[in-house]
């Protein structure tokens, strides 16, 4: 379990979130929602140890000792949602291979690539992809890394609907196999069908929702909170 205590975080006298609590459950999918600039990005970042904001709380990642950096990265990944991870001149198959390398991944970068569908453009150098090539790319590496936990800020930037679906289905068979993940969207009808739960932030505050009912959707929620 991923857990996250008195967390306290902003820049300067704006103060992003007051002592609050999120905890990342092994086999569940966690879907962070608010407006823009409320911090959705910069707690993700702070979870991966990650420069940003000023950030205070304990941080337990199943026990890690919190000094052992190597360990911390190989439990915990950060995909950004704007292709900043990748390298322009490299190729989408030399990104998986080095990712498998780097975490010591036990998955195929080959297996990966078929399952995520960017097997036929595999040999294409980053900078002459789309940007939702680009994103399915990164969301390759981060399930290539067999990180325990994935921290995905906005997984579904750029993805045509068949490619939501695609990592959607893949998100909810990495959950059953014990991955603790959180995603951040504003694709709130996604949100709803991949969570199992969904954490809001609104007043400093992280405010949890479940969306098993089909009457009581993230839209309706959101609405509610932001509008």
């Amino acid at each position: 379990m991923l857990t996250f205590d008195r967390i306290t975080m902003g820049y300067g006298s704006h103060i992003l979130l007051e002592d609050q609590r999120l905890v990342i459950e092994p086999g569940a999918i966690a879907g962070l929602v608010a407006p823009n600039g409320y911090g959705k990005t910069t707690l993700l970042r702070a979870i991966a140890g990650l420069p940003g904001a000023r950030v205070r709380g304990n941080l337990d990642v199943d026990g890690i000792d919190p000094r052992d950096g190597t360990a911390l990265k190989r439990a915990v990944f950060y995909a950004p949602g704007d292709a900043s991870l990748l390298y322009p001149n490299l190729t989408v198959r030399e990104h998986l291979r080095m990712a498998q390398r780097l975490w010591r991944s036990r998955l195929s970068a080959e297996d990966v690539a078929e399952k995520c569908g960017i097997e036929p453009f595999a040999n294409k150098r980053v900078r002459a992809c789309s940007q939702g090539m680009k994103q399915q790319v990164t969301l390759a590496i981060a399930y290539l890394t067999d990180a325990r936990y994935l921290l995905l800020d906005e997984p579904m930037n750029a993805l045509d609907p068949t490619n939501v679906q695609l990592h959607t289905k893949i998100m909810r068979g990495m959950a059953k196999r014990g991955k603790g993940i959180v995603m951040s969207s504003h694709i709130l009808d996604n949100v709803d069908q991949v969570s199992d739960t969904i954490v809001f932030i609104k007043n400093r505050h992280l405010l949890s929702h479940d969306p098993s009912s089909a009457a009581d959707r993230a839209i309706d929620r959101y609405n509610e909170l932001y509008g």
